[in-house]
C-alpha cells in the first residue's frame, strides 16, 4: 500500500495556449509580412512596365463626342478617329523624320 508520503507532489503544466508569442515570433511575423508586400509591388511595378507598348501620342477633339488621335504601339504609328458608338483605323503612319534630318536631306539634295 501507497503511504501519503510516498506520493510525488504534482508539478504544475505550463498552458502555452495562454502565454503571448515571444519578441522573436512577432518580428518574424512582420519581416514575412513586409517581405510579401514588397514583392506584391515588385510584380506590380512589373506589370506597368509591360504596358508601355501602347501610347497615345496625340489626341485632337472634334466636337460632339468625336475626337482623332495618333497612337503608337512599339514603333509603328496609326490615325485612328473614334465617336460615341465605335473606334476607326484611319490609316497607318509612315516613319517621320525630325525637322533637322529633313532639312539636311534637303541640302543635300540641292547640293
Amino acid at each position: 500500500m501507497n503511504t501519503l508520503s510516498q506520493v510525488e507532489p504534482l508539478q504544475p503544466v505550463q498552458d502555452k495556449s495562454r502565454t503571448l508569442p515571444s519578441v522573436g515570433d512577432w518580428s518574424q511575423t512582420l519581416l514575412a509580412r513586409i517581405w510579401s508586400v514588397l514583392k506584391w509591388i515588385v510584380l506590380r511595378a512589373k506589370a506597368q512596365q509591360g504596358r508601355k507598348n501602347l501610347r497615345v501620342c496625340e489626341t485632337v477633339s472634334l466636337g460632339e463626342k468625336r475626337f482623332v488621335a495618333v497612337v503608337q504601339v512599339d514603333e509603328e504609328r496609326f490615325l485612328i478617329g473614334g465617336s460615341s458608338s465605335a473606334v476607326s483605323l484611319l490609316t497607318r503612319l509612315q516613319e517621320t523624320k525630325t525637322f533637322a534630318a529633313a532639312l539636311d536631306q534637303e541640302a543635300a539634295n540641292i547640293s
